[in-house]
């Protein structure tokens, strides 16, 4: 083995820089050797929409990130920092790190020497053939950015269909109307019940009864 097992992790900002107490908890595995950093893009998205992209070789102290120690590797693929591109909003940023757990490498080293053998390695473990090894690595790490960037498009999702459904429901209209000479306590009371058996019968969500109760009862 000449590389651990490597993983891609992407990280999330407000602003354009790394927050200094997370630039400290990586240079704190990085350090000791717990953690190889292969390599780093970071990307910025500005207030007004412009992307701008830092990579391993930038001024990495610009985006808080230069205490980190970086042995250059190109892991990093275009596609998946297209990814995190498209999922950022205006002032935000993404560091996209690929690394290597070096303490794996050590401990099957240490294991060698002892006259031991190592019986199982991970499929995203590369070795000196390369080729097979490092494709099923740079698989995992395309999974990792398309798992992240998924889930930050499922929230997205949910917030609009949340504020569709707030829309929609603050005109709602009773099915059926108050009996003449009934009080606005009553027409209220009606309402939040048929909203009640709307989502009772599914045909609203919780999210969307929540947003729908909330819109009556501040109107």
């Amino acid at each position: 083995m000449d590389i651990g097992p490597l993983e891609l992790i992407v990280l999330v900002f407000p602003g354009v820089r790394a927050n200094p107490a997370v630039a400290e908890i990586l240079a704190g595995v990085v350090s000791p050797g717990y953690v190889t950093v292969l390599d780093l893009a970071f990307v910025t998205r500005t207030s007004d929409g412009n992307l701008r992209t830092t990579d391993v070789e930038g001024d990495r102290h610009e985006i808080g990130l230069g205490a980190i120690e970086i042995s250059a590797k190109p892991l990093i693929t275009k596609d998946q920092l297209d990814a995190v591109r498209d999922s950022l909003k205006p002032g935000t940023s993404a560091a996209v790190i690929a690394y290597e757990h070096s303490w794996v490498l050590r401990l099957a080293g240490t294991v060698t020497n002892a006259g031991g053998a190592i019986a199982r390695t991970a499929l995203s473990t590369g070795t000196a053939a390369g080729p097979p090894q490092r494709s099923a690595a740079r698989q995992s790490q395309q999974q990792a950015a398309a798992e992240s960037d998924a889930a930050v498009r499922e929230a997205e999702a949910e917030a609009a269909a949340a504020e569709r459904a707030a829309e929609q429901y603050s005109t709602f209209q009773p099915l059926h109307p108050p009996a003449v000479g009934a009080g606005a306590g009553d027409d209220l009371v009606s309402q939040l019940s048929e909203l009640a058996v709307l989502r009772e019968s599914g045909a609203l969500t919780q999210q969307e009864f929540e947003s729908a109760k909330s819109r009556l009862l501040n109107t």
